[in-house]
């Protein structure tokens, strides 16, 4: 790249341009396409954290809610006589049940699709095991062949002597 230029620029002590002007604008070109990319990185990691920034505002928002919301139930029961207390105690057993349930379903599904995914691992695995395992077998059985073609070879000639033999008139 320019080794005339770069050589003249050493011997003249800088007073031609260690870099043409292609030199220079292709650099510019790629340290302005590096900048580009870093920008749009920055952008899209300031999105996404953006995102899980709502995301957990909204959860809080609502976490924060639901504790209001248990807070003025155990107000209500402590006021209410005692029977009603059975009945809303019922009811908190029930509301307490729930999220316990609900859970048990999700850790129900993700195992129904962890084992889908674990089968169709498996028989992949299988389906490359049986092709190998056949290309094995049918080298195997071509090598057998091939070795056992003397032998078969040999039988037969002895079988037809011995037809010959059996089939000859006695003299």
């Amino acid at each position: 790249m320019g080794l005339i230029r770069k050589t003249l620029s050493i011997g003249t002590l800088g007073t031609i341009s260690f870099r043409s002007k292609k030199e220079r604008l292709r650099r510019a070109e790629r340290s302005q396409h590096d900048a580009e990319t870093s920008l749009q990185d920055e952008h899209a990691a300031r999105m996404a954290a953006e995102t899980r920034n709502t995301r957990a505002e909204k959860r809080l928002k609502r976490a924060s809610g639901q504790a209001a919301l248990a807070s003025q139930r155990l107000e209500r029961s402590k006021r209410r006589s005692r029977r009603h207390r059975k009945g809303e105690t019922g009811l908190d057993a029930l509301a307490s049940v729930e999220p316990i349930v609900r859970s048990g379903i999700e850790s129900a599904r993700s195992a129904r699709t962890d084992a889908v995914e674990r089968s169709r691992k498996a028989g992949r695995r299988a389906r490359k095991t049986t092709k190998r395992t056949l290309r094995r077998a049918k080298v195997a059985a071509s090598s057998a062949k091939d070795a056992a073609a003397p032998h078969a070879e040999r039988l037969a000639a002895r079988a037809g002597a011995a037809v010959e033999y059996l089939t000859l008139p006695d003299s």
